[in-house]
């Protein structure tokens, strides 16, 4: 039976250079700590400004109700990724998954914000014939360690059929719900390297705007843009006005050690403050909680963002090689949005911080 025609495809705007080298330090920042390392995202930008295949940014208002679209993505412990990095695994993962839909898929969906895999989707989009656009949204306006945490997955939204592919092997999974799908995500990604393209989520326009954290790409560049126009000396207080955010501490980093273990680069960051506190910030990828030597309680926890920028406002995740003793760090507190604090995702980052030693309850930071 032959599929329907794709919807026809909806009005969307060309990124500049300039967009993409603004929101490359935007999505950094919200990564918290994760999202992938900055190499991914240039490599990308490099690619597609060398080509001339600029990425298209479609307002998720502008979808049509049943325009087909799913998120593209990558997965895996961004220490594993080095050198030149290949995104054509998560093409042809949004292929294969396009090949099984009801119609051509239309759009392409971010999972999260962060320096590598808020451009995946980018590159995935511009290399299929024809070029789609990428919606500005995200399932989260931060990177998150697992799939459960999305807001995808808080809104039901059916993550199968899930599509896995590595340079050589391509698998599909049926999987019920986005926590089973990590599962068995993080049990095969051992065998595919470390990191894997996924596509994934597939749903229509009208669904997008219900599920989706809206206007994240826009967020991110309009962040990035504030750091870039902040004059030298004043850009972290920039980053911190634009995030309503709050410094936790500010300093040397003393100490930077990261293990890579079932698809998550686990680790942990310690801070020399110049208050003489120190600051210790644990992670799962992202960053997970903020200790005070100077505090009984935690200064910040996840779903609530732990972010890391230099003097210059540079923001960095715990795969870059900022993130080394020595380095000069703002440790930058900001309140999630609050479709990431609902009780289905903060349960999920509850199990996370269980496992590395916290078992008392979220706090949001900020009240």
């Amino acid at each position: 039976m032959n599929k329907p025609p794709p919807t026809s495809a909806p009005p969307a705007s060309a990124l500049t250079a300039q967009d993409l080298d603004d929101l490359l330090n935007g999505a950094a920042v919200l990564g918290a700590g994760g999202g992938g390392p900055r190499s991914i995202g240039q490599q990308i930008i490099d690619r597609l400004v060398a080509a001339g295949t600029l990425p298209q940014l479609i307002d998720p208002a502008d979808l049509p109700d049943d325009a087909l679209g799913a998120v593209s993505a990558f997965a895996g412990a961004p220490d594993a990724v080095t050198g030149d990095f290949d995104y054509t695994p998560a093409l042809t993962a949004f292929t294969a998954l396009s090949a099984k839909a009801a119609a051509p898929l239309a759009f392409v969906l971010p999972g999260e914000v962060g320096a590598g895999n808020t451009f995946i989707p980018m590159a995935v989009a511009a290399g299929l014939s024809p070029a789609l656009p990428v919606v500005d949204c995200a399932g989260a306006r931060r990177a998150i360690p697992a799939l459960g945490e999305d807001t995808y997955a808080a809104a039901g939204v059916p993550i199968a059929p899930m599509i896995i592919a590595s340079p050589t092997q391509t698998l599909g999974l049926d999987v019920p719900d986005a926590i089973t799908a990590d599962a068995v995500l993080r049990g095969v990604i051992d065998g595919l390297g470390d990191n894997a393209g996924i596509a994934m989520w597939t749903m229509t326009g009208a669904t997008v705007r219900t599920a989706a954290v809206l206007g994240t790409t826009r967020y991110a560049l309009e962040l990035g843009r504030t750091i870039r126009q902040a004059p030298a000396g004043g850009k972290v207080a920039a980053a911190v006005a634009f995030l309503g955010g709050t410094v936790l501490g500010r300093g040397p980093i003393k100490s930077h050690g990261e293990t890579t273990s079932g698809g998550f680069d686990l680790g942990t960051t310690v801070v020399t403050c110049d208050d003489g506190s120190v600051l210790t910030i644990y992670n799962q990828n992202e960053n997970l909680i903020a200790w005070s030597s100077k505090s009984a309680a935690p200064l910040a926890m996840a779903p609530d963002l732990i972010c890391f920028l230099t003097d210059d406002g540079v923001g960095f995740s715990n795969a870059d090689p900022q993130a080394a003793p020595g380095t000069v760090v703002t440790v930058v507190a900001q309140p999630s949005v609050p479709a990431m604090r609902v009780p289905f995702i903060v349960d999920q980052f509850r199990a996370q911080l269980a496992a590395i030693g916290y078992a008392g309850p979220y706090v949001p930071f900020g009240g």
